[in-house]
């Protein structure tokens, strides 16, 4: 029956019919009963391949996700605002400490501080973002301290990272943590081996539609998502644009897809479920820990970005095991028992298909991910694929050199006050001065 909420999902492989046309319905009959057994057999293939795609799990672990996202938006909107990054103290456990690990995102964090109220030559430089030039010389004596572990962790492109940091001795993740490398050896892919990316196809035109009606709006086409921005569009006619793209969306080509719907403050980004910053850093530490052969324990944390609601669960990745209202609530770093030297596995929490969202819950870790090693293009070269059996011990071996203390875990987000972060930073200016306090120390 065309009516039936079923016929939205299993209409391609059924006879749709009016039930209150009997002579459609009549007709309808006849054709299914004079049917060839092969049309037969193609319908019911696409809606078994559907339902068992599709199913009454994944839809509950939907349903109860988006219950658990409407708890943790209230949480933020109702938590204390962070205070500023105490600076003296995060410098003096700096220079105490004796393995430390930086993730520092890229844009609006080690970049200029962009104008967006309409300027184009700051739209231009946006949309091709550089280094902070005042950062360069401070980077180098970071990467180059022995003691130091730097990762660049963004959402941007290989090709722009390798744009911006070739020259340095640090770790490159790009697209949320999907692509890897050491500026010394080449890309290799940390996606879980069956990541669905077919509907990406069906997005585009909806991208381009809107991009087209949106002036100063663009899209860009990355390998594990699709995102649209609004930016330097008028403020009023973006929003109104990106409020009706969702509606589009969610009645159409994603409809009955396992994507999640990012929003940031001016940008619609669709992405496979699980794709996160903080999902991706368990597999990117085990990666470092294994081809740089760690033995010294990691005791200090500094995890500094301008990142989606989406991607904060970074930030609470390292954070000790406590009650999410006391996470959400908490403006001083507070003394924390040391992590185990193995990671128990975490509850499996449902995906979600809302918005900017952030969970206190350990991000449950993905399937292993295929160790392969690509070009620059992510594309093409020789690969090689690492067993389940290597990849979880690579993340056992990233456990275990954990010996982190609340006190010298210091999470900072950069120009949000909403945040799950510890603390707070104004604005790119103020991680570059950070920054150079810390290479002076070194």
């Amino acid at each position: 029956m065309q009516f039936a909420g079923a016929a939205q999902s299993l209409g391609a492989g059924a006879i749709l019919v009016n039930p209150w046309n009997i002579t459609e319905v009549a007709a309808s009959i006849a054709q299914a009963l004079n049917m060839s057994a092969e049309e037969r057999e193609k319908r019911h293939q696409h809606n078994f391949h559907h339902v068992t795609k599709h199913t009454a799990q994944e839809w509950a672990e939907m349903f109860v996700s988006e219950l658990n996202d409407t708890v943790v938006e209230a949480q933020l909107r109702t938590s204390k605002e962070p205070p500023e990054l105490p600076q003296n103290d995060a410098v003096e456990r700096y220079l105490l400490s004796g393995n430390r690990l930086l993730i520092l995102g890229f844009n609006s964090t080690l970049t200029e501080p962009v104008d967006t109220s309409g300027n184009r030559s700051d739209q231009i430089r946006e949309k091709n973002p550089n280094l902070h030039p005042e950062l360069k010389e401070h980077l180098t004596a970071l990467c180059n301290d022995k003691k130091t572990t730097i990762v660049v962790l963004s959402g941007s492109k290989s090709e722009v990272l390798d744009k911006n940091f070739a020259e340095y001795d640090m770790w490159l993740a790009a697209e949320n943590g999907m692509f890897l490398r050491h500026t010394k050896g080449d890309w290799m892919t940390t996606m879980p081996e069956h990541l669905n990316m077919e509907w990406v196809d069906s997005l585009k035109h909806v991208f381009e539609y809107f991009t087209e009606r949106t002036p100063r709006s663009e899209f860009e086409i990355r390998t594990t998502s699709l995102v649209w921005n609004y930016k330097y569009a008028d403020v009023e006619f973006g929003r109104l644009q990106a409020r009706d793209m969702l509606q589009h969306l969610w009645t159409g080509p994603i409809s009955n897809a396992s994507v999640d719907v990012v929003q940031g403050s001016r940008s619609v980004e669709v992405r496979p479920v699980g794709v996160t910053k903080g999902a991706a850093i368990d597999r990117i530490l085990g990666e470092i820990v294994h081809n740089t052969s760690m033995t010294t324990p990691i005791d200090y944390v500094l995890c500094v970005g301008h990142f989606l609601g989406k991607d904060e669960d970074v930030y609470t990745f390292f954070e000790p095991e406590l009650p999410s209202d006391v996470n959400m609530a908490k403006c001083k770093p507070i003394d924390a028992p040391k992590l185990p030297t193995e990671k128990k596995a975490p509850s499996k929490l449902p995906a979600t298909k809302s918005g900017p969202k952030s969970s206190q819950t350990k991000t449950p870790k993905p399937s292993p991910a295929p160790d392969k090693r690509t070009g620059n293009n992510h594309s093409g070269g020789s690969s090689r694929r690492a067993s389940p059996e290597k990849v979880k011990e690579k993340e056992k071996m990233a456990w275990s050199v954990l010996d982190l203390k609340g006190d010298n875990y210091f999470s900072c987000a950069v120009g949000r006050k909403r945040t799950s972060a510890r603390y707070l930073l104004g604005s790119s200016d103020d991680v570059v001065s950070f920054l150079s306090r810390l290479a002076k120390g070194t």
